[in-house]
């Protein structure tokens, strides 16, 4: 058991889903077909809730806290339900799709976007009325709601997905060394939720990591790739940045060695293209969390077939978690270690007829969900509606 000394629940959490499956010009909940909004409206949608989020990053960096005014934070709350509520009325305003949608959906669903083609931040949607966006009510947001999920390969079913991560926890940690808050707090942080018995496992990027590389030659996105598909690791975190370029977005992490000096640290390029000419799966089906700058692609054409939650994906991911925007590498951090808490730890319960204690695991999606909620509840921060889910939301840790 996982966390504190109490019996553990021995079912397993499983959340049902309504499909929502989006194509070029229409969309279909069910049998039912609507016409959709067009790309150059949803692009216009998502800029304005990225602008929305970049006011809440500056905020962070400006302060150097996680924690915003109070103040502050409404006001940015009824920007986002403004466009959120915009973005759900284009799709789900008229009578079809809404009546569709309420006879299927509920808090105990995960609304699951099957699309290739369309890039939004669906966590920003916003059911309420008009009162609710005044007041920027918080619980009318999918992504504090419900457990909003998207699937960018459609032709893989559902169900193909694995829905439990076995034990023992082994991580990779990937990091850009120039990133001080993932030095100094989430690496060790993240390190300790993961070794939680002598059997789990937490590896630092680096010599432990046997990439056929010598200290002459350079390290290549290539040489990586070939380590983490043979790689026994079940969970990959990404702490670095992520570029753009005409061949796709390109994570930068960093090879790190003791008595490295800062300006000898090998960094290496790992390309979404690479994916493509280096073929192969991953051994473990591991969750991949990209806690970097903007990993979820944007909403141009090319990022769109180059997207690293994708990628990841077709290449054997049981589950990506990416950013939608650049986030703040002290939010990064903080936002990480929570996640990992809900979704490694579990969260304790009491049974009210005989008050017994016991633990709950939850799953990928649920953690997601409580995560996104902590930040804005005790922190007046709402910037863990950028993180989104990119697979389905039913995975989880398998229970002892």
């Amino acid at each position: 058991m996982r966390g504190v000394g109490s019996p553990v629940m021995g079912r397993q959490r499983v959340i049902p889903r309504v499909e929502i499956v989006v194509e070029k010009e229409q969309y279909f909940i069910g049998r039912h077909r609507f016409a959709k909004p067009s790309d150059e409206e949803l692009e216009v949608f998502t800029d304005e809730i990225l602008d929305i989020f970049g006011t809440l990053r500056r905020a962070v960096n400006r302060t150097g806290s996680i924690k915003l005014d109070e103040q502050f934070c409404q006001e940015q709350l009824i920007r986002l339900a403004e466009w959120g509520r915009v973005a759900y009325q284009a799709y789900f305003g008229e009578d079809g799709p809404s009546k569709a949608l309420a006879s299927r959906l509920d808090e105990s669903v995960s609304p699951t976007f099957v699309s290739e083609l369309t890039v939004f931040p669906w966590e920003v949607f916003f059911e309420g009325t008009e009162a609710d966006y005044e007041k920027g009510n918080p619980d009318c947001f999918w992504g504090l709601r419900y457990t909003p999920a998207r699937i960018l390969e459609p032709t893989k079913d559902i169900m193909d997905y694995p829905a439990e991560q076995v034990s023992p926890s082994d991580m990779l940690f990937c990091l850009h060394h120039k990133l001080l808050q993932a030095h100094r707090d989430e690496q060790p942080a993240i390190e300790r939720i993961v070794r939680n018995t002598r059997q789990d496992r937490f590896t630092l990027l680096g010599p432990r990591c046997k990439l056929a590389v010598t200290e002459e030659c350079e390290l290549k996105g290539d040489d990586f790739l070939k380590y983490l598909y043979k790689a026994r690791h079940n969970m990959l975190h990404f702490a670095c940045h992520c570029k753009e370029s005409r061949r796709g977005n390109t994570l930068l992490v960093s090879f790190i060695q003791d008595g490295d000096q800062e300006d000898a640290v090998r960094v290496i390029e790992l390309e979404t293209y690479k994916f493509l000419l280096r073929k192969g799966q991953f051994l473990q089906q591991p969750l991949v969390f990209l806690n970097a700058c903007q990993s979820s692609g944007g909403a141009d054409e090319l990022r769109r077939t180059f997207n690293l939650p994708k990628v990841f994906i077709e290449h054997g991911a049981a589950a990506v978690i990416a950013t939608a925007c650049p986030v703040p590498d002290r939010f990064a951090a903080a936002f990480a270690r929570k996640f990992y808490e809900s979704f490694l730890r579990g969260r304790l319960i009491m049974d009210d007829e005989t008050g017994e204690k016991a633990v709950e695991f939850m799953t990928i999606g649920e953690a997601l969900q409580e995560t996104r909620r902590y930040f804005l509840e005790e922190l007046n921060n709402p910037l863990g509606l950028s993180y989104g889910l990119y697979s389905p939301a039913h995975y989880s840790l398998r229970q002892p």
